[in-house]
């Protein structure tokens, strides 16, 4: 695995994000673009479970349902579904979070960073949300990930 000197960083965020002296245990990795794809090896690498965030929100629709709009409300209710969950890792990378940000409005975006930066307080389970470092029209504005780079939950 060439990216073996990025995921320092990455581990470390992880050994944070399982410390339960956080109150959010949600970390952002600006995920470099030889890994795009590579979420379940990585993850399976990192000894943390992976999770699909569009499997989440699929799981959470009516029975027959074809089309989701997608919202706020519903992307944050799929996250909350991934770290209140049970599974065999206390931490999950959580991926294609880009896709469904991707498929909200701008201020909803922004909205959805902001929540993330305090909410979902004491889940089961630590979130490490990878995104696309190439993705910047979906990352938080440059403020907020100031704000998530300070609390050491940014790589």
């Amino acid at each position: 695995m060439e990216q073996t000197d990025s995921l320092a960083e990455v581990r470390a965020l992880i050994t944070l994000l399982r410390r339960h002296t956080l109150r959010t245990r949600i970390g952002l990795w600006r995920m470099p673009l030889d890994c795009v794809g590579q979420e379940p090896n990585i993850a399976t690498y990192l000894q943390i479970e992976a999770f699909d965030v569009r499997q989440a929100i699929q799981q959470q629709l009516p029975e027959g349902t074809r089309y989701v709009r997608l919202t706020l409300e519903k992307t944050l209710e799929a996250l909350d579904f991934v770290a209140s969950s049970e599974g065999w890792s206390d931490c999950a990378l959580v991926y294609n979070l880009d896709l469904v940000l991707a498929g909200l409005k701008r201020d909803e975006r922004q909205r959805v960073w902001e929540l993330l930066l305090g909410g979902l307080p004491y889940r089961r389970r630590a979130l490490l949300l990878a995104v696309p470092a190439t993705a910047t029209q979906v990352l938080p504005p440059e403020q907020l990930l100031q704000v998530w780079q300070r609390e050491g939950r940014l790589v």
